[in-house]
């Protein structure tokens, strides 16, 4: 027996070839068929989104993620009624994409920790603007998924918000360089900031954490991390937002309230995907 479950949808395939665009695809059981490590896609609806979720079992509770990445937002997630099929939603779209990155930032890890000379390490001394390899190794490390899922879920609205559907952009970025992001309609005369647009979700978080890894205002925030200092770790964000304290409350309350602790265990994985030229499926 052969099961392949065909959706329409857009896809990309992320490989050592040009990506690939194709209008359906398949998921499957046999390795028979093309396969990729991580799935790029699209839907303008909530409810396609949730149709294909639960054709692949998405599952939370499974603490299994399949790594689909999506490029951007429904548009539609503002008409989701129920608060809790929302943030259920939104945490399968982010889970992903941070496991993702996190894995990126552990396999550049990984590369430095066999680095031994200045010659191999210079690229990331430069990158991460580290002074030395031991400074390199406080600054290259994933950012916890928990902090990352609630500085989300706020930043972004549950993902409902003018800038996360319209620029990708997650968590409330600023751009200095004209005509690079959206104007906010509420900014001050005079100033000349905008909310930075990005390609993808997968872009956007990419920037957090390599935000988080380097700018000089989170340095406590990398300490902590280290265990150098001994205390809860969304402390150290304390100049991420100009609410200052009362954000770090809001960071914490998230974090309870949603229990997203829970997902710093969870574990991703490679769905195997069959392309099709047309909505085709088969079971014999």
């Amino acid at each position: 027996m052969r099961k392949i479950v065909a959706l329409m949808g857009f896809l990309c395939i992320f490989a050592a070839s040009p990506k690939i665009t194709v209008n359906s695809f398949g998921v499957l059981e046999q390795e028979e068929f093309y396969s990729s490590e991580v799935a790029e896609m699209q839907f303008e609806s909530y409810k396609d989104l949730q149709s294909f979720f639960n054709s692949i079992n998405y599952d939370l509770s499974t603490k299994k993620v399949p790594l689909v990445i999506l490029k951007c937002l429904p548009k539609d997630m503002d008409k989701i009624e129920s608060i809790n099929q929302k943030k259920e939603l939104f945490v399968k779209i982010m889970l992903p994409v941070i496991l993702k990155v996190n894995e990126e930032i552990t396999e550049e890890r990984d590369k430095i920790l066999s680095m031994s000379s200045a010659d191999e390490l210079s690229y990331y001394l430069k990158k991460y603007r580290a002074k030395n390899k031991q400074e390199l190794l406080e600054k290259v490390l994933p950012v916890p998924v928990e902090i990352a899922l609630a500085q989300a879920a706020i930043e972004s609205a549950w993902g409902t918000s003018r800038f996360a559907i319209e620029a990708n952009n997650i968590f409330g970025e600023w751009t200095f360089k004209p005509g690079t992001g959206i104007i906010p309609s509420d900014r001050p005369e005079g100033e000349i900031y905008e909310v930075r647009k990005f390609e993808s979700l997968i872009d956007s978080v990419r920037s957090y954490v390599y935000n988080l890894n380097v700018s000089p205002f989170y340095k406590e925030f990398r300490d902590i991390r280290a265990g150098k200092i001994n205390k809860p770790v969304e402390e150290g964000l304390l100049y991420y937002s100009q609410k200052r304290h009362e954000y770090i409350q809001e960071i914490k309350i998230i974090i309870s309230k949603n229990q997203f602790t829970e997902f710093s265990n969870h574990k991703p994985y490679r769905l195997q995907l069959a392309l099709l030229s047309s909505n085709i499926w088969s079971n014999n």
